[in-house]
């Protein structure tokens, strides 16, 4: 998930190769409803405007909240928020127990 994942001038930010790229939070939402909960994510925080991937996360949490949280990789340049996302992902594991 990367709100630069179509941009021509940044390819380091494009979907991974086998990978379903969304470019906001509406987007993952739409794919995982579409094909279920992914597997493996690779995250930006910083989606444009107010959106981040903490928004998607917490949706995927309260929707899919007992099924164990998928592996993920951050590649966010935001510090603050590559922590975010650590820490959310390591609580919804250590709920699940």
């Amino acid at each position: 998930m990367d709100d630069q994942i179509n941009d021509l001038e940044t390819p380091v930010r494009w979907a991974p190769e086998g990978f379903i790229g969304a470019g906001s939070t509406e987007e993952a939402k739409k794919l995982v409803v579409k094909n279920g909960p992914p597997g493996f994510m690779d995250l930006d925080h910083d989606l444009g405007g107010d959106d981040t991937a903490m928004i998607f996360l917490n949706w995927l949490f309260s929707s899919y909240g007992c099924e164990y949280p998928p592996d993920y990789n951050v590649h966010s340049e935001n510090p603050i928020g590559r922590d975010n996302i650590v820490s959310f992902m390591k609580s919804w594991k250590k709920s699940i127990g």
